[in-house]
């Protein structure tokens, strides 16, 4: 018997010393790292973007530390309150998808005609003084640059009036913008326009040319 109970002791150890290790926790894989590109704002709410080309809205959290400065630096020195920036951003989406943890900014420069990517109808410019108006519906306003007295405006969108081929009058608050098919000049490049444009504001008026959202840009 003692024989027997020594044998099944022995043989129990062995099998316990069989037994299959639990597998170590796996390690946790390390953030996923995403780029957008959009429109980048600052108001009284937060950061913001706007990506393109749907126009999602993405909060975002500076952990690089650099977006304020770089922001204040690309609006000057005519800065528009709340005005967006082209920007392309990289860093962690938050796991609900709403929020970008900024690393790296990779572009954060003033829109243009060639960047703007939310959809714009005209932008028109012009010189002495240096001037700037961008029309957007899909960003719902006028944007008005004055670069010579350092002013920035923005006007809420309101439809134009229009032929829908040679004239388009643009009317919101002290802002009225008229635009026509006609060939221009700015007066210092060789660019030629193929809309012309007057501008009055606050009782100023100034003129200058236009390019047409979806045609060609101008050329010498």
């Amino acid at each position: 018997m003692r024989v027997l109970i020594l044998f099944l002791m022995a043989f129990v150890g062995w099998q316990c010393k069989q037994t299959p290790k639990a597998p170590a926790a796996a390690e946790s894989a390390p953030p996923a790292i995403t780029t957008l590109r959009g429109h980048f704002s600052m108001t009284d709410q937060g950061a913001v973007l706007r990506a393109c080309p749907d126009g999602k809205s993405y909060r975002i959290s500076d952990a690089s530390g650099q977006l304020d400065s770089l922001y204040e630096q690309v609006c000057m020195p005519a800065p528009i309150p709340g005005e967006a920036v082209y920007a392309v951003l990289t860093g962690v989406l938050s796991d609900d998808g709403q929020t970008l943890s900024v690393q790296r900014a990779d572009t954060l420069t003033s829109k243009g005609p060639r960047n703007a990517c939310l959809g714009w109808e005209f932008w028109v410019s012009g010189t002495e003084p240096f001037w700037s108006l961008q029309i957007s519906e899909a960003e719902g306003g006028l944007f008005f640059k004055d670069i010579g007295q350092e002013e920035g405006r923005a006007f809420a969108w309101k439809a134009p009036k229009t032929d829908g081929k040679s004239t388009w009058t643009y009317e919101s608050d002290d802002l009225k913008v008229v635009i026509k098919k006609a060939e221009c000049s700015d007066g210092m490049s060789e660019l030629k326009y193929s809309y012309s444009a007057e501008l009055t504001i606050a009782g100023r008026k100034l003129r200058g040319c236009a390019i047409r959202s979806g045609e060609p840009m101008p050329t010498e």
